[in-house]
């Protein structure tokens, strides 16, 4: 099927930027807002054109936040949940091993607390044992708990067999989830705005941001009956956005509206009054200031990791925690997984490269071996699809069935392909850029078949990924002034990410660090690094560079710094 090279890293094209013609927008964002013409030219070209769009994306408030009460299914969640709840018979929250299902688990967990409803317990699958979300062998564990209601977070749209035999076993069922629908949803309560007739006004929303949103509409539902007293404290939502902002941001879900409302009061929930199981992760990884990059490369893969190797009740439990000893023990076993991660991921990209032959004449990338960890295979396609810049899909083989986990491009649907492909499989779901599916063995020949004609059939035949270079930037005129303002952009993240602008490369000897990274210092407060990139750069140096910018603060000392992202 495949022929016999392996295929170079692609190669990004560089776009850039145009002005509008009427610059009278622009003048009113600097003189009005203080931004400078690139930045405000970046705002435009987002779709914010007016002072009013343009000042609502730079103050997010959470006055701003849509109704609970618009999503499809809510009225009738809270009316149940509360009606249980207030009996206090017993609730289950089943949630996901990734950061989304943990910190959505974890977000219900404490504010049903605070509410005084005690008979709560939770259950998160494992991966391994159990396979993701709502499956039979998950419902098989929540019988034997004997709850009255379970409510879902962050799976359970297309467990449509599993809640029927749920509440055939008398056990009431909420399901809360952001994941694409298929034709047929589950009977019952379903809270997600991506469910058919659903007109919630943002569908981006994570899954811990829909579980948010639960808990703003039960504290409402509850402040009207008379709950909340001087002994019972209405509780300050503001106190949960952290959960909100770590599942948002770990999911890389748009950081646009409702999420990045949501992420950027969460950010600050994060820095201000951090959770003792949050002071110790950001401990063991040196973080000092806790960002939307630091919760997507540092935090988030802490918390991921348990899932992906153990079991994510770790995760959960580090979040709950208000037990400091606990909570640096919890970390000290996180970091040490995640450090098993990092390993066992680098060794299956290996074995994943040996394994692709040629690229050239097909669409799409599709790998399995008995030696990947199902675990591990969405970061290791996700490493293939910054690589290669197609849709892939990497299997685990185990005994006669194949566990998949896929990611991809803009350009391309995965859950459309996987839809395609629904003859063939087992369980699958997912959303446009991410999915996973079981399939029995025999039928991998002819799925691999399927998918990459699927995938022949919607890509666009000139493909490639595509930088955006939002202005040049002349070293000599940058000031820390600029670099400041471009923070009124963050938290930045998925359709909102951190802007590249282009720089000349220079031409002479750079530092070498820890023997693979690269480094100028330009003057006493200006500096450019790049990582990995020694033996790109050991012959020939590029001409031109795209970087983000950034201060590096150490030891009392803040220097600008220019991080390489690609060059020319």
């Amino acid at each position: 099927m495949f022929a016999s090279t392996i295929p170079q890293k692609i190669k990004k094209k560089w776009n850039y930027l145009t002005f509008p013609a009427d610059m009278t927008t622009l003048e009113s964002f600097e003189s009005e807002l203080g931004l400078p013409p690139l930045l405000g030219n970046l705002l435009f070209h987002y779709g914010y054109t007016t002072l009013n769009d343009a000042n609502d994306f730079l103050t997010p408030q959470l006055s701003k936040l849509h109704s609970p009460f618009l999503m499809l299914g809510m009225q009738e969640a809270v009316d149940l949940a509360l009606q249980i709840l207030k009996n206090q018979e017993k609730v289950v929250i089943l949630g996901d091993y990734d950061v989304d299902g943990i910190s959505a688990t974890a977000m219900l967990l404490e504010f049903f607390k605070s509410a005084s409803f005690s008979n709560i317990d939770y259950f998160i699958p494992n991966r391994m044992e159990h396979g993701y979300g709502l499956t039979q062998v998950s419902v098989d564990l929540l019988i034997k708990m004997k709850p009255k209601l379970v409510i879902t977070v962050d799976n359970g749209i297309t467990s449509v067999e599993e809640v029927s035999r749920l509440n055939r076993e008398g056990i009431e069922t909420i399901i809360t989830d952001h994941h694409l629908a298929a034709e047929e949803v589950p009977a019952g309560i379903v809270v997600n705005p991506n469910q058919p007739q659903c007109h919630y006004p943002f569908k981006g929303i994570s899954g811990c941001g829909v579980a948010f949103k639960l808990m703003m509409a039960l504290r409402k539902t509850l402040r009207e009956q008379g709950w909340w007293s001087a002994n019972r404290p209405e509780p300050n939502l503001k106190q949960f956005l952290d959960f909100a902002a770590l599942g948002t941001i770990a999911d890389v879900v748009p950081l646009v509206s409702e999420n990045r409302i949501l992420v950027t009061h969460g950010l600050s929930v994060l820095n201000q009054t951090p959770r003792v199981g949050i002071q110790a992760m950001t401990r063991i990884k040196g973080v000092l200031k806790i960002t939307s990059s630091t919760v997507g490369f540092l935090i988030g893969p802490l918390l991921n990791a348990a899932g992906r190797l153990q079991h994510a009740s770790i995760g959960v439990e580090i979040l709950i925690t208000s037990d400091s000893q606990k909570a640096w023990r919890l970390a000290q076993q996180l970091d040490t997984v995640n450090q098993e991660r990092r390993s066992t991921e680098n060794y299956m990209k290996c074995v994943a490269l040996e394994k692709i032959r040629s690229s050239e004449n097909h669409s799409a990338i599709i790998v399995s071996s008995p030696e990947f960890h199902e675990g591990i295979n969405g970061i290791v396609a996700s490493r293939l699809v910054d690589q290669f810049y197609k849709p892939t899909l990497v299997f685990t083989e185990k005994e006669n069935l194949l566990k998949g986990s896929g990611r991809s491009i803009p350009e391309f649907h995965m859950k459309h392909a996987l839809d395609a492909c629904a003859s063939l499989l087992g369980k699958y779901g997912g959303h446009a850029m991410a999915g996973g599916c079981t399939l029995p063995a025999e039928n991998f020949s002819e799925f691999a078949k399927v998918f990459e004609a699927f995938c022949a059939t919607h890509l666009p035949k000139d493909l490639s990924p595509q930088i955006t270079i939002i202005g040049s930037l002349n070293l000599n005129q940058l000031t820390d002034r600029f670099v400041e303002t471009l923070f009124l952009l963050q938290p930045f993240g998925e359709q909102n990410p951190s802007p590249l602008f282009e720089v000349d490369c220079p031409q002479d000897s750079f530092m070498i660090l820890k023997e693979k990274h690269v480094k100028w210092n330009i003057s006493s407060n200006i500096e450019i690094i790049g990582w990995n990139l020694v033996e790109e750069f050991a012959d020939t140096l590029p001409n031109k560079l795209a970087v983000t910018l950034d201060f590096n603060e150490f030891r009392g000392n803040r220097k600008i710094q220019l991080t390489i992202k690609d060059y020319r």
